[in-house]
């Protein structure tokens, strides 16, 4: 095991700057998800600190050593691709083995019919035989050794991928986005594997995914990227409750975060859709133009003296235990989704009109270059005492 540190990462493809300025700790037995939309730059980031790619500025720490001149095979890296990257005549017990061989057989101890004319051969095929046997156990591949890839479903295939990193027993494991082949039930199942593969190993685990769900399930710490940059890092529900950065808000969490415009009187009082919210900006930004976020599940159904806006209801999306209404607002253009549970729901249909209301608390500002505002509740809002309101 070991922790790992990016100093100042830059990465430049022509006039393209894909990484600027990356500064992050890994710590040692850490899992630590690296997200954002595709094209962010979070593979290139990952091909780097395996050594596949050269960054153009920075430096890269492994257990305090600098790497970055370092070649690959010998970081001490393992890393599991999206593609599986399985020999396909090769055994699942061989599959496995290969990189072991590769490290401890010598060119003669590899040949198929000299090899074990070779003395040592059968000593340490001995012992590429106890790691495979371990790993195959960890990760339930026992009964398939002596199948070939051809033969095995997808979440097995990738499980013999992870079983060959394992098998070299890496500071770090490296994982570029290994479960967006399968789907969706297995992506559920693997998730689940890999996490407690995580627990069990107690390793440095670097993962990429542009799959929220994953990084939220399956993270110790998330680091968000957009356009090249480590917009912000911290625990699933740091990031999900305590954005600092609009994009960072928009992206994580499903359905996707309403936004409204406001606007800041000279005071510091916050109006949404020219209503008075009861917030008021810790820092005021007098008669500048702000967005307020508001989660799905935070709004919540309110009597319509008491509620902030309305709307009438476009689409309902049932999902069973919980309900999402889509909602066109009164006086302009503005959509807004609501997710309820389903009891909350019941009766609400399409063309309805409803009325909304949302704990002051609950409500994320943003300036107009997208950094978030504190705020305080200058007078306790009625929608606390709503019981729909989370």
């Amino acid at each position: 095991m070991a922790n790992l540190k990016l100093q100042a990462i830059t990465k430049r493809f022509g006039a393209t700057q894909a990484l600027k300025g990356i500064e992050l700790d890994i710590r040692d037995g850490e899992f630590l998800t690296l997200v954002g939309p595709s094209g962010c730059g979070k593979s290139t980031l990952l091909r780097i600190i395996a050594g596949l790619e050269e960054q153009s500025g920075g430096d890269v720490l492994i257990a305090d050593k600098r790497v970055s001149k370092v070649r690959p095979s010998e970081r001490d890296l393992a890393m599991v691709f999206q593609s599986y990257a399985l020999y396909p005549h090769l055994s699942v017990f061989d599959n496995i083995a290969v990189p072991l061989r590769m490290r401890w057989l010598s060119t003669w101890q590899r040949l198929p019919l000299a090899h074990w004319l070779v003395p040592g051969t059968r000593a340490q095929e001995r012992n590429i035989t106890g790691r495979v046997a371990e790993a195959s156990e960890i990760l339930g591949l026992q009964e398939l050794l002596n199948r070939k890839p051809a033969q095995l479903s997808g979440g097995q295939r990738q499980r013999v991928a992870v079983g060959r990193a394992i098998v070299r027993h890496p500071k770090v494991f490296l994982f570029d986005e290994p479960l967006s082949n399968l789907d969706a039930k297995l992506r559920v199942h693997m998730r689940t594997e890999i996490t407690q593969l995580h627990r069990r190993l107690r390793s440095t685990f670097i993962y990429v995914t542009h799959d929220q769900t994953e990084a939220m399930t399956m993270s110790d710490r998330i680091a968000v990227m957009m356009e090249g940059e480590l917009v912000q890092v911290g625990t699933p529900s740091e990031v999900y409750q305590n954005p600092r950065d609009v994009r960072v808000a928009e992206f994580i969490g499903s359905p996707k975060i309403n936004l409204f415009p406001g606007s800041v009187t000279s005071n510091g009082n916050v109006y949404l859709l020219g209503k008075e919210t009861a917030l008021c900006l810790e820092a005021p930004l007098a008669g500048e133009t702000i967005q307020i976020g508001i989660r799905p599940e935070h709004l919540c159904l309110a009597d319509p003296e008491r509620a902030i806006f309305s709307g009438v209801v476009q689409l309902i999306e049932n999902l069973g235990a919980e309900v999402f209404l889509h909602l066109h607002l009164d006086g302009g253009d503005q959509s807004v989704i609501v997710r309820l549970p389903h009891d909350l729901a019941a009766g609400i249909a399409v063309k309805h009109r409803v009325h909304l209301d949302f704990p002051r608390e609950r409500a994320l500002v943003f300036d107009l270059q997208g950094r978030r505002v504190d705020t305080e509740v200058a007078e306790v809002g009625p929608v606390r005492e709503a019981a729909p309101c989370g």
